[in-house]
C-alpha cells in the first residue's frame, strides 16, 4: 500500500495541532501576566489603604473626605484596568479561534482532495492506442514476455552475445525455439503483417548495449 499521497497531510496535520498548542500557550501565559498585574495592584491598593487609613488616625477627621475620595478613584481605575484586560484577552481568545478555524478548515480541504486522487486513478481505465486491436496487442505481450524469459534464464549468454555482436549465433537454439513458441500463440496473418518477435528481440539488444556500453 502507497503511504505516500498521504503523508502531507499528516504533516500538515501535526504542525496545525503544534501551532494551535503554542497559541494556546499563549493565551494561558497572558492571562496569568494579567492576574499576576491585577494581584500586584490590588496589594498595592491594600497597602494605600493601610497608610490611608494611618494617616486618618494620625491628622484627624478633616481629610475623612478627601481620602474617601482617593479610595474610590484608585477602585475605579483598578475596575477599568480589568475591564480592558479582560476585553483584549476575549479578542484574542477569538482571533486565535477564527484562525484555527481558517487552518483546520484548509487541511480538511486539502485531505479530501488527497483521499480523493487515488480513487480517480482507479476508477480511470488506461488509454489504449487508436486502430490497435487486442490480439496485436496480445501478440505484442507474447513476444516480449518470451524474450524476456530468455534473458532471465540466460543473462550471462546474453550479455556475452550482445558484447560480441553475435546475439543471435549464441542463442540460436533458444531463439528458433521462441519462434516456434511464438508461432504457436499468434495467428498467421498477424505473423504476416508484423515482426513483434523480432522487435522485441531487437529492443532487448539496444537496452542491453546501453546498460553494457557497447558499441
Amino acid at each position: 500500500m502507497n503511504f505516500a499521497p498521504y503523508i502531507l497531510p499528516v504533516a500538515l496535520t501535526v504542525v496545525l495541532l503544534i501551532l494551535m498548542r503554542m497559541q494556546a500557550n499563549s493565551a494561558q501565559k497572558s492571562i496569568r501576566k494579567a492576574e499576576d498585574h491585577l494581584h500586584e495592584l490590588e496589594q498595592k491598593l491594600a497597602s494605600t489603604e493601610s497608610a490611608l487609613q494611618e494617616e486618618i488616625r494620625k491628622s484627624g477627621e478633616e481629610k475623612d473626605l478627601k481620602i474617601t475620595q482617593l479610595h474610590e478613584d484608585l477602585r475605579a481605575a483598578l475596575k477599568s484596568f480589568m475591564e480592558s484586560t479582560n476585553k483584549s484577552l476575549a479578542e484574542s481568545a477569538a482571533a486565535t479561534k477564527a484562525q484555527n478555524e481558517q487552518v483546520i478548515e484548509k487541511v480538511t480541504t486539502l485531505l479530501r482532495q488527497v483521499v480523493r486522487k487515488p480513487e480517480q486513478r482507479k476508477e480511470t481505465p488506461p488509454p489504449q492506442q487508436p486502430g490497435v486491436s487486442p490480439m496485436h496487442e496480445k501478440a505484442k505481450r507474447l513476444a516480449r514476455l518470451i524474450v524476456s524469459d530468455i534473458v532471465l534464464y540466460n543473462q550471462a549468454a546474453v550479455e556475452e552475445g550482445i558484447r560480441n555482436n553475435n546475439f543471435f549465433e549464441v542463442m540460436a537454439h533458444d531463439v528458433q525455439e521462441a519462434r516456434n513458441l511464438y508461432a504457436s500463440r499468434v495467428p498467421e496473418e498477424i505473423r504476416k503483417e508484423t515482426a513483434y518477435l523480432d522487435d522485441a528481440f531487437n529492443d532487448l539488444i539496444d537496452r542491453k548495449k546501453r546498460e553494457l556500453t557497447v558499441a
